[in-house]
């Protein structure tokens, strides 16, 4: 899927700026935003969740491995003029995020694009602060695959299992694993609209 060639008009789509504000809304209650922490967002596009979340964040890094979407969120951040905002280009795949500590690391839609779930979260574990959460939102498992039926190029995840997911935050210790649907998507499949939940994962880093 070639992000860089959407990027230009992803922010048209009103069902997408919806689901990040019904996923924003989801955050908010299931982790503590008080002290406006400084935040990243992996796989972040345009920024939609972060923006969706602006009111409640500090510092914003935005982080893409597509220089598309990293060129329209840098449009963004400067007509919106976000003050203490950023973007990064890294490639997760690869080892890549940017600087941290953070105190809030987001992510909505994105994991299941990545080769190595598991190691991404490792190295959100390491860029978050003790006491630092992150935040998943993402496709719960579809064992038919039918969300990406019609991508050809997709060769990501078919979603997560909410009990695998749940394993792979304990193994890295976090603490306070809390998944909920978030929201649902409607996509056409085969000519019939189909729903599928959106889940959100929030766990705490202790310290």
């Amino acid at each position: 899927m070639c992000f860089d060639e959407r990027a230009a008009t992803w922010d048209d789509d009103p069902d997408k700026v919806a689901r990040s504000a019904e996923v924003a809304a989801a955050i908010r209650r299931q982790v503590d935003l008080g002290d406006r922490p400084r935040t990243l967002e992996v796989g972040a596009g345009t920024g939609l969740l972060s923006r969706a979340l602006r009111a409640d964040l500090g510092d914003v890094v935005l982080s893409d491995s597509s220089n598309g979407m990293i060129e329209v969120a840098e449009q963004v951040i400067a007509a919106e003029r976000l003050t203490g905002w950023s973007t990064a280009y890294a490639n997760v795949d690869r080892g890549e995020l940017p600087a941290g500590p953070f105190d809030l690391v987001l992510s909505q839609l994105a994991l299941h694009h990545m080769a190595e779930p598991e190691s991404v979260l490792r190295l959100i574990h390491a860029a978050l602060n003790p006491g630092g959460h992150l935040a998943i939102a993402d496709l719960d498992h579809d064992p038919d695959g039918a969300f990406h039926k019609a991508h050809g190029d997709f060769h990501g995840h078919d979603g997560f299992d909410r009990g695998r997911l749940t394993h792979w935050l304990t193994e890295l210790r976090f603490a306070d694993i809390q998944i909920s649907t978030a929201t649902t998507l409607t996509k056409d499949v085969d000519g019939e609209p189909r729903e599928f939940p959106i889940f959100l994962a929030t766990a705490r880093k202790p310290g």
